[in-house]
């Protein structure tokens, strides 16, 4: 096979740098051998010129400034009928850097304009994979100061009153030495403009140190918030180099901006987790918890809607969060709506979107909550409050149809993992007309039953330990310590409000105990405890009898039966009914 420009060539080639016939590749001997055909810039196997070279699998050969390599196919490949070429490879997972093995590019690169963009897709791909501010701009300052051969280039702040404030600068031991003219300054920060110019010995904006100097705004958001310098000691710059500099800077800005934003985000974050005491984990050990959180890690790699329930104050958004973590979706967004909390009036406009003047105060689009997380989970919390508008909607988008946002002509299609959670009995609502029969069985394809904190007994423990150390630590109180007789309390108590009022309940206690210790009087339990019934239904203590008696013959039903005087067939009838999990 010949290896050149000509057009009868096997491997016709664009590449300038290559000879109309460059090389021939054959095979001989059992091997494949290159040969040059004497071209003008010659060929290159394993980095090394050659006339003639035998190639083995995996090596590499140069012609003109295109690079190949040989890739024998194995046994499997050679017999498929489906074969292919492969063109060019290259590993992406890394960092982009194009002046690593890309030695084609350096041709382009005399090209001014060409090597620009080069640079500037560089230094794009390298910022978009960096949420770091300090990390963002030290990229662009390390590629300023290569390409434009500058002595120095840093990156000033805007210190509040029109000053600069020298942060980071290459090389590094400058940095102490730079004298910031402060006239400039605020003409760069004020006017947004980029500027260049040459500095002259009686120069009041720089010492006589520099002969020229580039300065380009960073803004961010319509405001300049720092200001990239580039200096030249003894040359000058060129036009080149102040349009890349200009253009770095363009990207540098939004860079910032967004490293800035996702900073915040993350913050704002571990501020609410730390509020909350919330570590992202279920806490707890118990055989109710482990079995849950098996039943978590297989239903979140599957992909069916999933229906959560539990009492008022168990966890269900931290089952939701947990089953999105533990599925293909949990780099995705994961949104959480409280049904009960929205309007019964503008539950289809939050869920779905409206279009402006869909309705009186609709002064603007509206992007339902459904766009906002696709290709993420969405996680609706007490669903059984929904309308039935609004539940006929959400059948339709999970049998796979597109949707109509509120006064919208145009349909929408989300892809979107749905997880419900309720603290009521869908299963009654549907019996009452107040809930789709169809939409429960179609969100009940994985059903999970977060138990009570009643039911965890061996979790407690663990649970008052992880609450009240956060919230010592958060009230500043390290040394205080819970009584024996206050722990005690609160084994007995019957926990009606589950894990939510157990965390208030200790956080109060941390803030309103007097003494070195937390006593029961500090809890605020007041009478509260297992010899108060909470309730009289029948059902209710029959569901909590079983439960314990499953919990006592670890999940067995017949010997659950015998310790309740149940038959055999009347457990499993029961266990149905209460949908009780073993």
């Amino acid at each position: 096979m010949h290896i050149g420009r000509g057009d009868s060539c096997e491997i016709k080639l664009t590449d300038p740098i290559s000879s109309r016939f460059h090389a021939v590749l054959y095979f001989e001997d059992g091997h494949w051998q290159l040969r040059d055909t004497g071209s003008r810039n010659g060929t290159l196997v394993n980095g090394q010129k050659t006339d003639h070279a035998m190639l083995l699998n995996g090596s590499g050969f140069i012609v003109g400034s295109s690079e190949m390599q040989l890739v024998e196919a194995t046994a499997e490949e050679a017999n498929d009928p489906n074969s292919q070429t492969l063109i060019l490879d290259r590993p992406i997972s890394s960092p982009l850097d194009l002046d690593s093995g890309l030695s084609s590019l350096d041709a382009l690169r005399d090209n001014a304009f060409v090597g620009r963009l080069l640079d500037m897709y560089q230094l794009s791909i390298n910022l978009l994979q960096s949420d770091q501010v300090d990390e963002v701009i030290q990229l662009a300052i390390e590629l300023l100061h290569g390409r434009t051969d500058a002595d120095v280039v840093g990156f000033s702040v805007d210190s509040g009153d029109g000053r600069l404030t020298p942060q980071k600068f290459v090389p590094q031991e400058t940095m102490p030495t730079m004298k910031i003219g402060q006239r400039l300054a605020r003409r760069v920060l004020r006017d947004g403009e980029a500027i260049w110019f040459s500095v002259s010995g009686t120069s009041e904006n720089l010492n006589k140190d520099w002969s020229d100097a580039i300065w380009i705004p960073l803004t961010s958001g319509g405001t300049v918030v720092g200001v990239l310098h580039l200096y030249h000691r003894n040359n000058q710059f060129s036009s080149n180099d102040f349009e890349l500099a200009a253009a770095a800077g363009r990207l540098l800005g939004a860079a910032i901006r967004r490293a800035q934003e996702r900073g915040n985000l993350k913050a704002a974050q571990r501020r609410s987790a730390a509020r909350h005491a919330d570590s992202g984990e279920i806490v707890g050990d118990s055989a109710p918890i482990r079995r849950l959180k098996e039943k978590i890690a297989r239903v979140g790699r599957a992909n069916g809607s999933v229906l959560i329930r539990g009492e008022s104050g168990v966890g269900k958004e931290l089952v939701a969060h947990a089953i999105h973590q533990a599925s293909p979706r949990r780099d995705r967004p994961m949104l959480a709506v409280n049904c009960a909390a929205i309007s019964r009036d503008l539950v289809e406009s939050q869920l779905f979107g409206h279009k402006k003047g869909s309705f009186t105060g609709a002064d603007s689009d509206h992007t339902g909550w459904f766009q906002q997380a696709h290709t993420g989970t969405l996680f609706l919390d007490e669903v059984g409050e929904l309308t039935l508008e609004a539940q006929a909607k959400l059948l339709r988008i999970l049998e796979g149809h597109p949707f109509l946002p509120v006064g919208g002509t145009q349909q929408v299609f989300v892809d979107v993992r749905v997880i419900a959670a309720t603290n009521r009995d869908l299963a009654e609502f549907v019996r009452e007309k107040r809930f789709r029969e169809d939409l429960f069985y179609r969100l009940s394809v994985f059903e999970l039953l977060v138990p009570p904190l009643r039911d965890r007994e061996d979790d407690l423990d663990r649970l008052i330990d992880h609450f009240f150390e956060h919230f010592r630590i958060e009230h500043h109180r390290p040394q205080l310590q819970i009584s024996a007789a206050a722990r005690e309390r609160m084994h007995r108590y019957a926990w009606p409000g589950n894990v939510r009022q157990l965390r208030n309940v200790i956080d109060s206690a941390v803030v309103m105990a007097d003494g070195p210790e937390i006593l029961p009087s500090d809890l605020g339990l007041h009478d509260a405890g297992l010899d108060q019934i909470d309730t009289l239904r029948v059902d209710h203590w029959e569901r909590r009898l079983i439960t314990l008696a499953l919990d006592r013959t670890g999940g067995n039903v017949p010997e659950a039966a015998e310790l309740l005087g149940f038959s055999r067939a009347t457990a499993y009838r029961k266990l149905a009914e209460y949908v009780i999990q073993r």
